[in-house]
């Protein structure tokens, strides 16, 4: 057959592919299923549709295209087939079967065929088939109607999974010309970070409000999307975006063809259209939508009332809380106290040089580690003996520095910052609350007394007696050189009790050996 021939594998392949959809939906079944695994920019500038007619009746949707390699093409026959297509390879009007388990390298004709005029000819393998064209398709402005499939969002609304419909980073909310300036202060009361710029869309009187939301809470998505009149939209390709509760049924990501030049998509499910923005949106700051509406004026204060505050003032008690809190600290009872200094031997190095001790007439504190006045990295953490001792009432931190017995909180809460100065505590101060019926404790740094210092007792050292020697000092020494023998490592006669070589001949230095006669 002219046009075909055959690829380094030795398949049959000819210039061209011809895929037969017996309808529309399943071409579009084939598209969104090639778009999930390649990219549609590879296929469509050399891909046509037509809507044929069949010789003997009956209509069919023809794709043609150019062949690539005998691996594309056996995906095209994979994708076709699982669409209910079928897969032709061929050139100009004659078109064969795509080869199948039974014939691995291909078809070919057996005898030449011509096809009628303005036909084509589809040959398998016990039947051919002649389709006329009716109508030809545009595939890109195809891809562009297509209709968007409905798609379920999360039963608990978007923000129990911003990233299941597309919004986690960046969203766009069209808004309709009514709603535009609450929607605007609604979003800069609750400083959501965005930006848009007003569209004219067709059949509509007034321009709308296109919003560009970055990193959107999910509850501001929620109020957005349960509003009648906004519609919030998924970008899913740098030129196109797809309202959230449906999807388009190919991948615009992978199809970047298909929205040729600067223009925007706008596909909105609800309305069942498809909004083309003339070129790129040119989003402009949201501090520049939102008007000012108030007329007063801000008047500078004179001079503060304090004396009226003074009713206001409540003071900081302890209360009941069921918070945990990381320990840092315990008040360990005096009773207890030798049991403390047996546990000392159990405590690491770094936590025992962390801990501090203060002796009190409630008991004995020992303090894990603070940010207050700390000396080292594993006070500051908080690596200390109080975490690791299991006796007495644990202390938890409710700011730095200020200690509550475990249980407990202060109330009212207030920053961490203010609750130092309320207590008048200096830098390095700290402050006990050990009773909600006692009042506090205030400790200087210099009552902070060191764990190990105050635990371990000194040792008493003996001093050392220095003692004469007794016997003489040795006589200066003599050296001996005498001549070395062939073997030298034998050694010495006499000397530290290592035995000698038996002596050598006089006259004979040749080293021991066989005599006369021998």
């Amino acid at each position: 057959m002219q046009g075909l021939s055959s690829d380094a594998r030795g398949i049959a392949v000819g210039r061209e592919l011809l895929v037969l959809f017996p309808t529309l939906d399943w071409l579009v079944s084939f598209l969104g299923a090639y778009s999930d695994e390649a990219s549609l920019d590879d296929l469509v500038p050399t891909m046509t549709l037509e809507h044929v007619r069949r010789q003997g009746g009956g209509h069919a949707i023809l794709l043609r295209c150019a062949a690539a390699d005998g691996y594309a093409v056996d995906r095209l026959a994979r994708l076709s087939s699982a669409t209910r297509g079928q897969l032709y390879t061929g050139v100009a009007s004659v078109f064969v079967r795509w080869r199948q388990r039974d014939a691995p390298f291909g078809y070919d004709l057996a005898t030449p065929l011509a096809a009628p005029a303005e036909e084509v000819l589809v040959v398998d393998v016990d039947v051919s088939a002649s389709y006329r064209t009716i109508d030809r398709m545009d595939p890109v402005e195809l891809i562009q109607r297509l209709q968007l499939r409905p798609v379920p969002l999360p039963l608990t609304g978007i923000a129990a999974d911003p990233e299941l419909c597309g919004l986690k980073e960046l969203a766009l909310a069209l808004v309709a010309p009514g709603l535009a300036a609450r929607t605007l202060a609604y979003l800069w009361r609750l400083e959501v970070p965005m930006a848009g710029y007003y569209v004219e869309l067709d059949g509509d009187q007034r321009p709308s409000l296109l919003l560009r939301l970055r990193n959107p809470r999910g509850r501001v998505l929620d109020v957005l999307a349960g509003t009648p009149g906004i519609e919030l939209l998924a970008p899913v390709s740098a030129r196109a975006a797809v309202e959230i509760g449906f999807a388009h049924p190919i991948q615009p990501a992978s199809a970047s063809a298909c929205f040729p030049g600067e223009e925007m998509f706008l596909f909105r499910g609800k309305v069942g259209r498809v909004e083309r923005l003339d070129a790129a949106p040119r989003f402009i700051d949201g501090r520049h939508l939102v008007q000012n509406t108030g007329a007063s004026r801000l008047r500078e204060v004179t001079q503060l009332r304090e004396a009226e505050l003074d009713p206001l003032r409540v003071d900081l008690k302890l209360r009941p809380s069921a918070h945990p809190r990381e320990p840092r600290g315990t008040l360990i009872s005096w009773d207890q106290a030798d049991l403390l200094r047996h546990l000392v031997y159990l405590i690491p190095p770094s936590a025992l040089a962390a801990s501090r001790l203060i002796p009190l007439e409630e008991g004995v504190v020992v303090l894990t580690g603070s940010a207050v006045g700390a000396r080292s990295a594993a006070a500051a953490a908080g690596l200390g003996a109080g975490a690791i001792v299991p006796l007495g009432r644990r202390l938890g931190a409710v700011a730095p520095g200020v200690l509550v017995v475990d249980g407990y909180e202060l109330w009212p809460r207030v920053r961490p910052s203010l609750m130092r100065q309320l207590l008048g505590l200096g830098p390095e101060d700290h402050a006990l609350f050990l009773s909600p019926t006692a009042d506090p404790i205030r400790v200087r740094p210099e009552q902070l007394l060191p764990l190990d210092a105050a635990l371990i007792g000194r040792l008493s050292l003996g001093e050392a007696t220095v003692r004469a020697p007794d016997e003489a000092a040795p006589a200066p020494g003599e050296v001996d050189n005498e001549k070395l023998g062939r073997f030298a490592l034998w050694g010495f006669g006499g000397f530290s009790g290592v035995s000698s070589a038996p002596a050598l001949p006089e006259g004979n230095d040749d080293g021991p050996g066989p005599g006369p006669g021998q």
